[in-house]
């Protein structure tokens, strides 16, 4: 028994080379899509995978490789190297492959940087140029040899034109004229074993009028070459030969020619269909919406959202699932209900894995991974056989002991409806044997069962995994459920079928107590667990709204950055060029004064001079402390706290302190500010986006233009942020930041109360969602 022949009928594999053979542009990339098989090792098929991204990013820039220019010539090329003179139907279509193989090795060329498997596949495509244009002239717009390339050939086809015309005017004029008028069939010219005739009637051909090449059907009529164009026809069937013989002879130079490159050619010829089942591999997952796996030699299979291919192929709404095989659980025990899709979750796995090992993309959600298996076996369908005396379970078992043989490390084996066939009882057991069997060896299994106790395996043997396919509202959604062991809802499903009401009821009363309560316990469990995966798809969908989230604000604060940099490099590159015109300013008045020296001259060169110092910052002189006075706002150094002036004596100051007056040295204060206006309860201005445009919303917040005012007092947070615009202005800071927390909202309150009293404050707004939120104010400063 063939079973890898027998897999791959099994997983649809000669389905998926035809969808994939449908999507060459080239007869031999047609025939090595329906040959496809699998890849050597991993690093080829990963090779090959980054072959068919190179040809997606060929596709996004709109580069035409032209591969539907490369002819099949593969036969015309070996019989040209054996010494054979092709046709020139032929040869022209080799002159066309030709220039189709040089445009492709030539674009491929060009993008080496950016495809470099490619590229170097089209290394081996290598045309001789002097053929190549020999081929591209031989050959007129109608297919037939040039006249204008070979002029000899030109020479006697306008001879043999002449010849024709020649005999045709003489016949003309015999059967317009009156000598013939009593003899003529008819009145015209024809042709008889390549010789010019004229219809001539029966009777008359003993007249001598010329050679008989031929008669009518019916005998009445023979056909006659007159006398007169006899040696007319002669010189035209020489000169016909003379042309033929010339052609013969262009078509065996050309010929020759290209079998001298018929190992070339041929190399040429595999390497772009090497290219074009690169490019089938692409269309094809374009169609299936295939992604690229990740592809290892550990044995695992994790398929996110994973679909069967020949589904898809045929146009059905697959439903997607999540599978998973590693060396933890390397069997998957499929369970649920018949028509559940138990089958084809576990074809879609195979499938998977074929595609994988064959260098293609999997229809699955970006981040699947399909590591290298081999074998690959599957046991799905009924194997029993009229000529070879074998039962359905007989050919089963003999199918199980040759996989059992072949089990190791790497493969991946597919067991459907394991050990049925037989007593369910026997059968279950053999079924659990056999399995803890395979498993030992090391391959990866994936079964599908209504045995109770393989469901069961998971919790008593790690090895196992479980997953059930759902069965929601009394139909099956298709859908796997991993962790679950589910029922298997068959007196469901002849219900759901159309069975008997009558024979449902007699079943389920006929079944054993011990039966229907494993049965509802199971239906039970599968409800519960149908619940969790509805609240965990939840949980996952918002999940996937948070990150989609965090990512547009730091997609938003990157673009924030990019844009501070340009203008930061704009303005630096303008400062530059000022600064270049400013010293070749300096430069010219240094040449001209050294040149004329003159008072008007120096003082030119000293505006200059002064000119050039104004493009560098001027440093201020910090501005003078405010005075010392009643309502002054200071800060106790020796205590760290602040406070207002009552009043001042001297060199002693009398300072209140939240409830308490200080009388303290004039030394031992910092004034941090004026006294406030009184302070009439203010609304904060209304800001909608439109009247402060992108200053508030594109700020970018930073360490240094954010001030934390978190566990201050509300006077002393009104100071710091008052010196903390002041640095602002003076460090040219034109929007800042507050970080007042949330808390209980009183020192938000009031900040934002007193901002609009604040010289320094030209609007405020609290911060958008990825500043920070609204437990910052950002600020937008002016000049007082």
């Amino acid at each position: 028994m063939d079973l890898n022949a027998r897999t791959l009928d099994a997983l649809d594999w000669p389905s998926l080379q035809r969808a994939l053979s449908e999507q060459a542009s080239t007869a031999r990339g047609a025939r090595a899509g329906l040959a496809l098989g699998p890849l050597e090792d991993v690093e080829e098929v990963e090779l090959t995978l980054d072959a068919v991204e190179e040809f997606a990013y060929l596709a996004r820039q709109a580069t035409d490789l032209q591969l539907d220019q490369v002819g099949d010539v593969s036969d015309p090329v070996a019989r040209a190297g054996h010494g054979e003179v092709l046709a020139a139907l032929e040869l022209r279509d080799v002159g066309a492959t030709l220039a189709g193989l040089a445009y492709l090795a030539r674009r491929l060329r060009e993008q080496e940087a950016d495809c470099p498997v490619l590229s170097a596949t089209a290394e081996a495509i290598v045309v001789d140029p002097e053929v190549r244009e020999l081929l591209s002239g031989a050959f007129d717009e109608k297919g037939e040899l040039s006249g204008r390339a070979w002029p000899a050939l030109g020479d006697l086809r306008e001879g043999v034109a002449a010849l024709h015309r020649q005999v045709r005017e003489v016949l003309e004029q015999l059967i317009r004229g009156d000598d013939l008028e009593d003899v003529l069939q008819d009145r015209y010219v024809t042709m008889r074993q390549d010789r010019y005739v004229i219809p001539v009637k029966a009777h008359a051909k003993r007249w001598d009028l010329g050679i008989v090449h031929g008669t009518s059907g019916t005998g009445a009529t023979v056909y006659v070459e007159p006398r007169q164009v006899v040696e007319i026809n002669n010189r035209l069937r020489l000169a016909e030969a003379a042309m033929e013989a010339e052609e013969r002879r262009i078509l065996a130079l050309l010929s020759r020619r290209v079998g001298e490159q018929a190992e070339a050619l041929e190399e040429a010829l595999g390497a772009a269909a090497a290219i074009d089942l690169i490019a089938a591999r692409y269309r094809l997952a374009q169609r299936l919406g295939a992604t690229r796996p990740l592809v290892g030699e550990d044995g695992v299979i994790a398929l996110r959202a994973a679909r069967h291919p020949v589904l898809l192929l045929r146009g059905v709404a697959v439903v997607p699932n999540d599978l998973h095989l590693d060396t933890k659980n390397p069997v998957l025990v499929l369970t649920g209900p018949n028509t559940g899709g138990k089958t084809v979750a576990m074809k879609t796995v195979g499938a998977a894995a074929l595609l994988a090992r064959a260098g293609c993309f999997v229809p699955a959600a970006e981040g699947s991974r399909v590591d290298f298996f081999d074998p690959i076996l599957a046991d799905i369908g009924d194997t029993q056989s009229v000529q070879g005396d074998l039962s359905s379970f007989s050919g089963h078992l003999m199918v199980l002991q040759e996989m059992l043989e072949l089990a190791g490390d790497g493969g991946l084996f597919l067991l459907d409806e394991i050990a049925t066939g037989t007593d369910p009882a026997q059968g279950a057991a053999l079924a659990r044997a056999y399995l803890e069997a395979l498993a030992a060896r090391g391959p990866r299994v994936v079964v599908t069962t209504h045995y109770a106790t393989l469901k069961g395996m998971a919790t008593a043997d790690p090895r196992f995994g479980v997953a059930a396919m759902e069965y929601r509202d009394g139909r099956p959604t298709y859908r796997a459920v991993s962790g679950a062991a589910g029922e298997s809802h068959g007196l469901a499903t002849a219900e759901r079928l159309g069975m008997d009401p009558r024979i449902v009821a007699r079943a389920r009363a006929v079944m054993d107590n011990a039966e229907r309560e494993l049965s509802q316990a199971l239906a039970a469990l599968d409800a519960a667990t149908n619940r969790a995966t509805w609240a965990e798809d939840e949980a996952n969908k918002t999940l996937r709204a948070l990150q989609a989230e965090r990512l547009a604000i730091r997609r938003r604060e990157e673009r924030l950055a990019q844009r501070a940099k340009a203008l930061e490099e704009e303005a630096a590159e303008a400062f530059r060029r000022r600064l270049r015109k400013a010293e070749q300013a300096i430069g010219q008045v240094v040449a001209q004064l050294q040149a004329n020296p003159s008072h008007s001259r120096a003082l030119a060169a000293r505006a200059a001079v002064h000119a050039m110092e104004g493009l560098q910052p001027a440093e201020e002189p910090p501005p003078a402390p405010p005075p010392l006075i009643a309502g002054a706002r200071v800060r106790l150094r020796t205590l760290g706290k602040t406070g207002e002036v009552v009043s001042v004596q001297g060199k002693r100051v009398t300072v209140r302190s939240g409830a308490i007056q200080l009388q303290v040295s004039a030394t031992e204060l910092e004034v941090l500010g004026g006294p406030l206006p009184p302070t009439a309860p203010v609304q904060p201005p209304a800001l909608p986006p439109k009247e402060a445009p992108g200053a508030l919303e594109d700020a970018l917040r930073t360490g240094a233009n954010t001030l934390d005012m978190r566990g201050m007092r509300a006077e002393e947070a009104m100071d710091e942020a008052e010196a903390f615009f002041d640095r602002a202005v003076m460090s040219h800071y034109d929007r800042v930041f507050l970080l007042h927390g949330h808390g209980t909202g009183a020192l938000k309150q009031t900040i934002r109360r007193w901002l609009p009293t604040s010289a320094y404050v030209g609007a405020w707004a609290a911060a958008l969602p990825d500043q920070g939120g609204d437990a910052y104010t950002v600020v937008s400063l002016r000049t007082p």
